[in-house]
């Protein structure tokens, strides 16, 4: 009778054991128990600033500047058999951001950006995109924005803003003025539209582009590609003629938030894509879709030794979301291509005022 007792009190433990097992297996499965992200960290938001010039901003374009006749027609993305197909329709949705100033009133920059929609809709960081509610600033027609693409880039489309984060933009209202910026990500990024072709070509039909993606977040040690335009070792004249786009191979490093469980952050380690000009870069998964947007980067050291991070899709909806009051896919389901830039129209003129404003401080001083 006693060893009865004991073999049922043995079995009841054995019971239980498993039960926990069970229980602690669903959770790392289905609640990423194993994942649980920390806090983000600070760190630079790599600008790309370069010293511009009125002939270089006159020079984007110039006849040899711009795109070759026939390079501009995009050919439609197809969906990927694996990571390397989905590097490679990366690297076709890529697309090389720069606006240059002729004075010394507004740096110029080179950043990156990826094209998002068929319709030639492209996701890039806060930090680059401001430089486009500056185009008359201090003067008019002193900052030319283009949009570029190939290798080596070359001028082949203009874009209108037609979302820059509102929260990002009252938090770093003076980053322009800063030496050495400094930023989480969080909230930084931006929508740009292309409106119209910049070489004799009219625009394509269809861009290529990679869907960002909808959800799901990412996990730890998940493989992904990555595609950049960076310049960091770049002079001005280099990135002008010479900018080539960098795509490699990673994984996902690590995972942070900004609030207390969600995915929003990844580290995504040392590359060639962890220089300045990457902002604004992508981050696609084996199945094409854009999981996460570049944003900052540890600045030291060699490439390899650095940590190049990215905000996540699910991030950047879920920003939207709380800044316009209505989700990123209803909006633009509501919205054609000039429709997006007329009716964020007055609110590019406020965060304008807000922006310039600080900048006339700052000349003040």
């Amino acid at each position: 009778m006693l060893y009865i007792i004991v073999m049922s009190k043995n079995l009841l433990a054995w019971a239980g054991l498993i039960l926990v097992g069970a229980v602690v297996t669903y959770l790392a499965f289905y609640t990423n128990l194993f994942q649980k992200p920390g806090a983000a960290p600070d760190g630079d938001i790599p600008y790309g600033f370069f010293e511009g010039s009125a002939s270089f901003a006159n020079s984007l374009t110039s006849k040899g500047q711009l795109a070759a006749v026939g390079s501009i027609v995009a050919r439609q993305t197809v969906p990927p058999e694996n990571l390397a197909a989905a590097k490679e329709n990366l690297g076709a949705a890529l697309v090389n951001i720069i606006c240059a100033s002729k004075s010394a009133g507004v740096p110029s920059i080179s950043g990156s950006g990826v094209v998002i929609g068929r319709d030639g809709l492209i996701i890039t960081n806060s930090h680059i995109a401001q430089l486009f509610l500056l185009s008359d600033y201090p003067t008019k027609s002193n900052v030319v924005c283009v949009i570029r693409a190939g290798s080596p880039a070359r001028t082949s489309y203009y874009a209108e803003l037609v979302y820059l984060s509102t929260p990002w933009l009252d938090t770093h209202s003076t980053s322009l003025v800063l030496q050495n910026p400094k930023g989480s990500g969080q909230d930084d990024f931006a929508l740009l539209q292309i409106t119209r072709s910049a070489t004799a070509e009219p625009l394509p039909d269809a861009f290529a582009f990679v869907p960002l993606a909808t959800n799901g977040e990412p996990s730890l040690k998940e493989a992904v590609a990555i595609g950049s335009y960076g310049a960091q070792t770049l002079t001005a004249e280099q990135i002008r003629n010479a900018l080539t786009p960098t795509l490699v191979l990673g994984s996902v490093q690590d995972v942070y938030t900004f609030e207390k469980t969600s995915v929003d952050l990844l580290s995504l380690g040392g590359s060639d894509a962890a220089q300045h000009g990457s902002s604004g870069g992508g981050v696609v998964d084996a199945k094409g879709n854009l999981i996460a947007v570049i944003t900052t980067s540890s600045t030291e050291g060699s490439l390899a030794s650095r940590d190049l991070r990215a905000i996540t899709a699910d991030h950047i909806r879920r920003s939207f979301a709380k800044d316009m009051g209505v989700s990123l896919d209803a909006y633009l389901a509501d919205h054609t291509r000039l429709t997006l830039v007329s009716d964020f129209a007055q609110r590019n003129a406020e965060l304008r005022s807000l922006l310039t404003g600080v900048l006339a401080l700052n000349t003040r001083r």
